[in-house]
């Protein structure tokens, strides 16, 4: 027998009456101890106690209380007994009953009768034996016989309550089994709790099954009311509605529970309907299992009366249930230690709870632990404890425990229902409260039910709302519906739960229930009760109601006028029928929404309407129309349905709605007017046609052809009827944009449709394929973009489909549509299918919206094929791995509102790295679900799989942009590499904060928002911009980011596009004043200048914050942000760069900084006068500043105001002119002729025309531009170059250039007679073919045009070539262009045909790659090859300097960034004996003529050096010298070497014996090193010179312990002999002057650079200092003691006074030997500019200066006023710039004897009597000008010896013919006379043709020092010259 009532003990029926078999489940124990479900059944015994064949010795069934478990037991015992008869009862259970035979035996033990024993013998003994036998005797053969039994046959152990046995010693988890057979089984059962006991073994648990429930409750629902009741088929109706209505189906899985239920059910006394009364009773039952078993007999008064033997545990429970429901740490699962520890419940109460099975407890394994998880047992209970607590709350306590979480009422409704029943006015205060942040939700649903209460979408969800009670409980649950009828359901949901609450309190019997409420719906689904109570809450709240919708005579009349009554001043929204008494009640009510049904009496309108100002919706129903109806002027929605009226009456009605000045809808989707005559339709036409009907967006039935309204923009279609009858008129609506269609259709569209069309919209159609194609095809030919809305489409199948739809007809059709461009069309769909996707699949679609993830998942097969899709919209639930392919085209995804699990979104974004061009992704609506909400395969694990591919995969291709963020959300972006974030709101920049710095490719970073504070954000280093979009801003906020963008190493951008600075006011507290000072001045104090600030909206206080700071670019939009920003410019002392957009006039009064490199004028619109005095600013900046024009126009004279007059222009323009531009470059891209006339004539440096238009309009002034020294060309130029280039032009750049030929040689052409230096840059030039050029550039002309460009001395271009052609360097063949720059391999290929005819070609530069053998052909002319950034392979260089070798003059081969490829990457035919055959070659040629320069050298560069005969090496750094170290001693024909870089040891160049020269430039080095170096010189036999130019010797702080070293190498420097080394020190220092002292090097000459430095250098007592090089400003007296070795002083950057050299040479001259005074580059002062005093000069014996040798580069005027007054004897002067000074000063000169100068022409001069040698080198000179200078020296009748030297100009004989004559003269003569030609000399023409080349053996040093400045001579060079010796001597 089993016990039918938990309430009454002694109610019992028979086990087979009531028996409901229990669902089992296997569970498997995992290798960590966790238990997982496999959801495999248990239907058989032998499922249970077998596996596979085997039988188990050991099974375990665990589950919750009141599962069934002991029920099981004792039917098991009975379907053994029964196995054992021959006709067993049928079992409700298992059928394989016979499977129990194979026990013999049973034994069933109850384990909580058992507690204190340890042995299931003993067990058995006392449960089974001692009940049986009383005899001793008896007692003890049984005992014996159970021995016997147990070891030797086959029993079952059945022990129920695990869960309920102890062990009094607490040793043993579970009985002992020690006496048990093999062949014995133990079945257990147990709570989950009982099982997580660690002592327990897997063993010992053995096979595992789970209790899940019973497996049919209905069953067992029927066979307890059989057992309790009359009639059951009639009580488990009416019990299951009372289960429904009172939400208890989650009770009914138990059986326990089940069996409470039907109980309490049953006896109807003892239970009134209320939910509390339920719960008190079952949680009663529950504690009070164990009590003694009487029945409750009285009623449940209260909760004290319930809980009265238990008050202390349940509120504790009532404690813990609000903190986990209410509180933050809100939570359905308690953990056991955090229970405990927080006291909320003791030990012994949480025992005695989860025992009695209020709480349950639920065990989860790991490998390292078992952790224990407490739950309620059910949510409801939980509820139900949390409400009785909320109930004992003061009013302050509640109210403040709701301000301080954010609580959904709807989440939480149940626990508001059961606070009703327990106390009701706190439930209606925790309503008012909560529902405050839902009354626009419950607004808009109710607005939406009542105008949308037709539309079946309206319909559905409002019947799924209020009938369907599984979606209610889904909904309930968080509302996080995507859906736009949210707020429908929401608002449906509140009532449902307010007319819960109240019924809750009203059969609770609580004294105040009534609760506020505003909004009523009466709808047709509300059973009796319910509506009664809805109408008793109504007259409740009948003079606060705002919403009143009512079904047909749902309520008598008079309570509908007494709310209405009552209401006015409230009521907005109602529906109800239109009798006349309500009607009448209407007047002058707020209404804004009103839907009136069966109206006969229309008049009554005319005087409603306009009473109703607030009115926006009104729809009228089942009425007749014919007079006027004249709707209110706010009406936005006029519907009428089911409804007759006239033909005239609509038109009138659409005349009417059209005057309204807003949009407005009109339905007549069921109105059926009542004339068809053609004169009324015609009479229509007229009525409307004159109407403007934009605003009016019209819903039409079956009426649509008696409209033809030809400015309609919006139309619906009710019916497909409708549609067809209007079709053929639709194209006629020229201002129609959107088409709504509803109904079936099917055939072809052939619908044409107007130019403006933009959607056409499918809400609830049936459609054909054929039909939906030919749509398709007909908006591609639209030529703008156009809408497709799918909302609610069903495609009819092929047997649907019309005949002529056949398969091969869609076919072609298809065919067709993917021949369209469907670019220009989005398409958006809601419900698809299969067959829709497919008619899209291969289409050219550029935009997809899909509104639910069930139309995703069917696209996903054809997505990746839509080739041209642009943008995809997705909505809906996602969740798994997201199987989208994407196409290649996508640019941008589009989240709108999507839920979507952490995998799907992690996959969405690896899918969209994998596209190779960025993409954008919006998260505009998205809501990550949470780890419980995951399916199960979304596993932590899992996830960090997911999360780690993620990061594997490239993500600086994706924009993500979010607006509704999550920290979930951004924790999966922690660490990816997204390129772009866009953070739409301040929330989700919040969030980001704690992930931003790990984005670690993010470049850009977009806000929107309002921000305070100090700003968080941690920005990641590889930020480039942050643009600030829609931003409201403090200043403290502002100031902070700033500071943190400039803690940034590289250019960071911040765009603040609209950004708006909060006021003081606004700023929060801690933003006073004095705050913000310290906040700037932090910002002050930081360097800003790596950031670009653009302002588009600014103000005064964002542009005060900027002040003074650093910011190195800014920005202005707007003509408003440049004038806010006037004030502070010029404090932006780093600012370089400056962009202004706007209009200007006026003149610019910004104030530039002096900073400022660039200025940008956009996008520019501005006057003459504003654009003058902008360059006239610029101007006056004092370095280079360039001012781009890229998009300027300028204001024509007309549109200048007032003061802009022509003759203000004109004196504005002299003063642009008067200012010296050369400082500025201008770029201009769209020029206009009025623009360069502004330039005309001035002094601009560098211009750049971006344009062939820009080109052509500058021509004109161009050649007027006398400092422009730089031009650059972008665009397209045919016919001749007709630009006239300034005389200063120094470099023309062509960037972007396609010309003509024609026009390329007339440039070169021009280039050429520039007589200086200039440089032609070809970098990106495309030359026309002939066939594009036009038709005078025949290829004759073409021709003529070479031969004069071949005519033109070309060797003043350089042209560098980036891009060329074979073309290109057809035009360059047998020109003179002297360099050629060629910036890649194909350049250098193409020109290999021609380089060797441009013979005048003296520097060549190549980079790129090169391979194979080097196959140029050098020019003979060439002197420098410079291989500027080059990657070779060793054949290649090899062959290059084979070819360089038999060049037979001077040549300089440049390795600057030279890369020698490997072997491994050689070409094959460069195998190891080709190369070393190569080598020979190199080795056998002379490459004495070749001067090696290497930056970056390899050890593979060097080794091909080896043994080579190269003559000069110069080495640019100390890794190159190190490398070269090997190889060096290697290069017997090295004359000279140079050396750059830092230089510490010892040196270990081992120098070639060759060597004449070192050189070290522009570097360091250790002494110990210098010391090396001058020992390692000292080997070589033969002189040496040494240089140091621009090289320190330093001794290193560190190398104090080295001094040991240093000396032992002093030491032997002092023992080396020197003396034929020659050192010259540019840099000296003590301690290199220390390092020499001692040694006898032959020749040193030191620098002193002042004063000081010459004491350091005449002190120093180096008896081998023979030159002095002295630096400096001298103006007082030389007062320093000169060595007596000196020989050479050097005079050089700077200036003296005349005195100052009097007294220098007087010094000189006292050495007693012939010293040398060079004046190089150096001026002397005259004595009007020298503030010097008189000079008073030291006593001296003499002032013989005969001794000095006084030489100079140039002249000055204060040289001539200085050479009088001393007595110089020999003067050498170079450049002679006035020769008018030179020739008066000459006579005085009455102690000069030898005379060498260089003169540009002859002059008469004058020579002093005590002249005896005279050497002229004249650049000019006719044989006339050398009759003349014969004829003046022989009257001056001068002893004295003359040379001459001079280009021969004109023919020989007249020289010759001079001669003669000059041999005929007495006391003269013709030492030599020698005419020299090299004119016809090839080779080695620029290395003889140089000045220095002209000596011979009859110069003297002295001569030869003038001829080697030949640079300072001219440029030209000597071919034809003429050298003659004459003596003059007279007695």
């Amino acid at each position: 027998m089993l016990p039918v009532s938990p309430i009454w003990y002694g109610r019992e029926k028979s086990i087979m009456d009531i028996f409901v078999p229990i669902l089992f489940h296997h569970v498997a124990i995992e290798k960590n101890g966790s238990q997982r479900d496999t959801e495999q059944k248990v239907e058989t015994y032998k499922d249970m106690f077998y596996k596979n064949t085997t039988l188990s010795d050991r099974v375990t069934i665990q589950g919750d209380p009141g599962m069934g478990k002991t029920t099981f037991l004792a039917k098991l015992v009975l379907d053994w007994c029964d196995s054992c008869s021959k006709d067993p009862e049928p079992s409700s259970k298992f059928i394989d009953v016979e499977t129990l035979q194979n026990f013999r035996f049973l034994f069933h033990i109850k384990l909580r009768d058992s507690v204190g024993q340890s042995k299931v013998v003993d067990m058995i003994k006392t449960q089974i034996i001692d009940e049986i036998y009383f005899n001793e005797k008896k007692q003890r053969e049984a005992y014996d016989l159970l021995g016997n039994i147990m070891e030797r046959e086959e029993c079952l152990v059945t022990m129920d309550g695990l869960n309920e046995w102890t062990d009094h010693a607490k040793e043993n988890p579970i009985p002992k089994l020690y006496s048990l057979s093999k062949q014995c089984v133990v079945l257990t059962t147990s709570r989950p709790g009982k099982m997580a006991d660690k002592r327990i073994k897997d063993s010992e648990i053995g096979t595992l099954i789970k209790a899940i429930g019973i497996t049919d409750p209905k069953q067992l629902t029927q066979n307890m009311l059989r057992s309790l009741t009359e009639d059951d088929k009639v009580s488990y109706k009416e019990f299951m509605v009372y289960v429904e209505e009172r939400n208890l189906n989650h009770f009914m899985a138990s059986p326990w529970m089940l069996t409470l239920l039907v109980n309490l059910w049953v006896d109807k006394t003892f239970l009134s309907g209320s939910l509390c009364e339920i719960n008190k009773v079952l949680i009663y039952t529950l504690f009070n299992k164990e009590l003694p078993k009487e029945g409750l007999t009285e009623d449940i008064q209260s909760e004290n009366d319930v809980f009265e033997h238990h008050a202390k545990i349940c509120k504790a429970l009532a404690r813990m249930a609000f903190k986990y429901t209410f509180g933050s740490e809100k939570s359905l699962v308690f953990s056991r230690h955090k229970l405990l520890s927080t006291k909320l419940l003791s030990n012994e109460q949480l025992e005695f709870a989860i025992k009695s099975g209020v709480l349950n407890e639920r065990h989860i394994f790991s490998a390292a632990s078992c952790k224990s998880h407490i739950s309620f047992v059910h949510e409801t209970i939980q509820e139900f404890f949390a409400a009785s607590h909320i109930a004992t709350l003061s009013e302050d306590k509640i109210t403040d425990v709701l301000s301080k979480s954010n609580f959904n009422v709807l989440e939480i409704c149940q626990v508001i229902i059961y606070l009703s029943g327990l106390k009701c006015e706190t439930a209606n205060k925790v309503i008012t409260h909560l529902t405050k942040d839902v009354l626009n939700n419950v607004n808009a649903g109710l607005e939406e039910l009542i105008i949308g209460s037709y539309d079946p979408r309206t319909t559905l969800t409002f019947q799924e709302t209020v009938v369907n009670t599984k979606t209610k409980s889904k909904l309930k649950i968080g509302i996080n519906l995507s859906s736009d009828m949210r707020c429908l359901v929401i608002s449906m949901l509140l009532q449902e739960m307010m007319v819960s609450c109240y019924h809750e309190a009203k059969v609770s019997r609580q004294k105040h229930t009534c609760l506020k409420m505003r909004d009523f719906t009466f709808h047709a689904y509300l059973n009796k009760n319910t509506n009664d109570d809805l109408l008793e809450m109504l007259m409740m709240n009948k003079s606060n109601v705002r919403t009143l919708l009512l079904e047909r005579n749902v309520l008598p009349e008079n309570k509908i006028l007494t709310c209405l009554q009552q209401s006015k001043h409230c009521i907005e929204r109602l529906k109800t029928s239109g009798t006349r008494g309500i009607i009448s009640a209407l007047h002058n009510l707020n209404l804004k929404q009103l839907t009136l049904i069966g109206n006969k009496d229309v008049s009554l309108f005319s005087g409603l309407l306009p009473s109703l100002g607030n009115l926006t919706f009104l729809r009228i129903e089942e009425s007749d129309f014919y007079d006027d109806m004249f709707p209110p002027s706010n009406i936005q929605y006029f519907c009428l349905l089911k409804s007759r009226c006239s033909a005239e009456f609509v038109a009138r009605l659409l005349v009417h709605l059209s005057q309204i000045s807003h949009p407005v809808r009109c339905n007549l989707g069921e109105v059926y007017t009542t004339e068809k005559s053609d004169i009324c339709i015609a009479k229509l036409r007229r009525c409307i046609v004159s109407c403007d009907m934009s605003k009016l967006h019209l819903c039409v039935g079956e009426g649509a052809d008696e409209l033809n309204a030809t400015n309609l923009e919006k139309i619906q279609f009710e019916t497909d009827n409708g549609f067809l009858l209007a079709s053929d008129r639709l194209y006629t609506l020229n201002k129609l944009k959107v088409i709504n269609l509803c109904g079936t259709y099917s055939g072809l569209w052939n619908v044409r449709l107007p130019s403006t069309f933009q959607c056409i919209a499918l809400s609830y159609c049936k459609i054909s394929p054929g039909w939906l194609c030919s749509l398709l095809i007909t908006l591609s030919s639209l030529d703008h973009q156009v809408e497709c809305a799918l909302w609610d489409v069903v495609l009819k199948s092929n047997e649907e489909a019309s005949g002529n739809e056949s398969h091969s007809y869609l076919l072609d059709l298809r065919s067709e549509l993917l021949a369209h461009d469907m670019s220009n069309i989005k398409i958006l769909v809601k419900t698809g299918s299969k067959e829709l996707f497919e008619i899209l699949r291969d289409t050219s679609i550029g935009i997809l919206n899909l509104r639910t993830a069930d139309s995703a998942s069917l696209a996903s097969e054809i997505l990746h094929t839509l080739n041209k899709l642009t943008k995809l919209y997705l909505r809906g639930t996602y969740t798994g791995r997201c199987d989208l392919k994407m196409p290649a085209s996508l640019q941008c995804i589009s989240l709108q509102s999507v839920e979507c699990s952490s995998e799907w979104l992690c996959s969405l974004w690896i899918t969209l790295s994998s596209l190779d061009h960025p993409v954008k992704c919006e998260l505009w609506d998205v809501v990550l679900k949470s780890n419980e909400e995951d399916l199960g395969n979304e596993s932590h694990s899992h996830l960090l799989d997911l999360r780690s591919e993620l990061l594997a995969h490239d993500m600086s291709n994706i924009e993500i942009f979010v607006k509704t963020g999550s920290k979930e959300l951004f924790e999966i972006l922690r660490d990816t590499s997204i390129g772009i974030l866009n953070l739409q709101t301040a929330d989700s920049a919040s969030l980001a904060s704690e992930i931003l710095h790990t984005l670690n490719k993010l470049t850009q970073l977009c806000l929107s928002g309002t921000y305070t504070g100090r700003c968080d954000l941690k920005m990641p280093a590889s930020l480039q911009c942050i643009k600030l979009l829609s931003v409201e801003c403090s200043s403290e906020w502002l100031c902070s980011l700033l500071i943190t963008l400039s803690s940034l190493d590289h250019q960071v951008e911040c765009y603040l596009w609209d950004v708006v600075l909060k006021s003081n006011e606004d700023a929060s507290g801690n933003e006073s004043h004095s705050y913000l000072l310290d906040l700037r001045s932090e910002l002050l104090a930081h360097d800003m200048s790596n950031i670009k600030i653009l302002v588009k909206t600014g103000s005064k206080e964002l542009f005060e914050i900027l002040r003074d700071t650093s910011i190195g670019i800014l920005a202005l939009r707007t003509v408003d942000s440049a004038s806010l920003a006037t004030e502070i410019l010029h404090t932006l002392n780093k600012l370089t760069k400056f962009n202004l957009y706007g209009t200007y006039t006026g003149r610019c009064d910004l104030k530039m900084p002096a900073s400022l490199q660039c200025i940008s004028l956009q996008e520019v619109e501005c006057s003459s006068e504003w654009l003058c005095s902008l360059l006239i600013t610029l101007s006056s900046l004092d370095h280079q500043v360039e001012c781009e024009l890229w998009d300027v126009v300028l204001k024509s004279n007309e549109e200048a105001r007032g003061n802009e007059s022509h003759s203000y222009l004109l004196d504005f323009r002299s003063e642009l002119l008067a200012h010296d531009m050369s400082n500025i470059e201008i770029y201009v891209e769209t020029g206009s002729k009025e623009l360069f006339e502004i330039l005309r004539d001035t002094s601009i440096g560098i211009l750049q025309l971006r344009t062939a238009d820009s080109g052509l309009f500058a021509s004109e002034i161009l050649h007027t531009l006398n400092k422009l020294t730089k031009l650059y060309l972008w665009g397209t130029y045919t016919g001749r170059c007709d630009l006239k280039m300034p005389a200063s032009l120094q470099c023309i750049s062509m960037l972007s250039v396609e010309c003509s030929s024609e026009w390329l040689c007339s440039l070169l052409i021009t280039l050429s007679s520039l007589d200086h230096q200039v440089e032609c840059e070809l970098w990106d030039v495309v030359l026309k073919t002939n066939e594009e050029t036009s038709g005078n550039e025949s290829h004759s002309y073409l021709l003529d045009l070479r031969s004069e460009l071949l005519a033109h001395g070309m060797s003043n271009i350089k042209i560098l070539v980036k891009t060329g052609s074979k073309e290109l360097f057809e035009i360059l063949r047998d020109t003179s262009i002297g360099i050629l720059a060629l910036r890649t391999a194909d350049s250098a290929s193409l020109a290999s045909e021609i380089l060797h005819t441009l013979n005048k070609l003296t520097l060549l530069y190549l980079r790129g790659t090169y391979t194979g053998r080097c196959d140029l052909k050098m020019p003979a002319s060439l002197q420098c090859i410079s291989l500027q950034s080059v990657e070779c392979s060793s054949e290649w260089l090899c062959s290059l300097w084979i070819t360089l070798s038999s060049l037979d003059h001077q040549v300089k081969c440049e390795l600057w960034d030279v890369v020698l490829k490997s072997n491994e990457k050689a070409s094959e035919n460069e195998s190891h004996s080709y190369l070393l055959d190569l080598r020979y070659e190199l080795l056998t040629h002379d490459m004495s003529n070749i001067e090696i320069l290497v930056k970056t050298g390899s050890k593979e560069l060097f080794e091909i050096l080896r043994d080579t005969s190269i003559g000069i090496l110069n080495l640019r750094t100390a890794d190159s010298a190190s490398l070269a170290s090997e190889i060096l001693h290697t290069l017997n024909k090295l004359t000279e070497l140079y050396l750059r870089g830092i230089y510490t040891g010892r040196c270990d160049l081992k120098m070639p014996a060759s060597l004449l020269c070192i050189s070290l430039d522009d570097g360091e080095c250790s002494p110990e090193w210098l010391c090396s170096l001058l020992i390692t010189l000292s080997e070589i036999h033969h002189q040496v010179e040494g240089n140091m130019f621009d090289f320190v010797v330093k001794q290193n702080d560190s190398d104090n312990g080295m001094e040991t070293d240093i000396t032992v190498v002093r030491n032997e420097l002092w023992s080396c002999n020197l003396s034929h080394v020659k050192l010259n020190v540019e840099q000296n220092s003590s301690v290199l002057l220390e390092l020499l002292r001692g040694t006898n090097i032959d020749s040193l000459l030191l620098t002193a650079n002042d004063d000081a430095s010459l004491d350091l250098v005449t002190q120093s007592s180096l008896t081998m200092l023979k030159e002095i090089r002295f630096k400096g400003i001298h103006m007082t007296r030389f007062d320093h003691k000169l060595p007596s070795t000196l020989q050479f002083m050097i005079l050089c950057d700077g200036y003296c006074s005349p005195d100052w050299l009097k007294s220098l040479m007087i010094h000189l001259s006292t050495l007693g030997h012939t010293v040398r005074l060079y004046l190089y580059e150096y001026t002397l002062v005259s004595s009007g500019e020298s503030n010097a005093m008189a000079l008073e000069l030291p006593i001296l014996q003499c002032e013989d200066l005969s001794n000095v040798k006084l030489e100079l580069t140039k002249d000055s005027s204060g040289l001539y006023e200085t050479l009088p007054k001393i007595s110089t004897s020999s003067l050498n002067m170079t450049q002679i710039e006035h020769p008018d000074m030179l020739s008066q000063t000459l006579p005085l000169l009455n102690h000069l004897q030898e005379l060498r100068i260089c003169l540009k022409q002859y002059m008469e001069m004058k020579l002093p009597g005590s002249i005896q040698y005279v050497f002229i080198i004249y650049t000019t000179f006719s044989p006339l000008s050398l009759q003349h200078f014969v004829q003046g020296m022989y009257t001056a009748q001068h002893n004295v010896q003359c040379k001459l030297l001079f280009r021969v100009e004109g023919k020989e004989d007249d020289y010759t013919r001079i001669t003669h004559e000059v041999c005929k003269m007495e006391s003269v003569e013709m030492q030599k006379f020698e005419v020299v030609d090299k004119r016809h000399f090839r080779g080695a023409v620029a290395a003889a043709a140089t000045l220095s080349a002209t000596a011979d053996e009859a110069d003297d040093d002295f001569d030869k020092h003038l001829l080697r400045r030949e640079g300072y001579v001219d440029s030209r060079m000597w071919l034809h010259y003429c050298k003659i010796r004459l003596k003059f001597h007279f007695r």
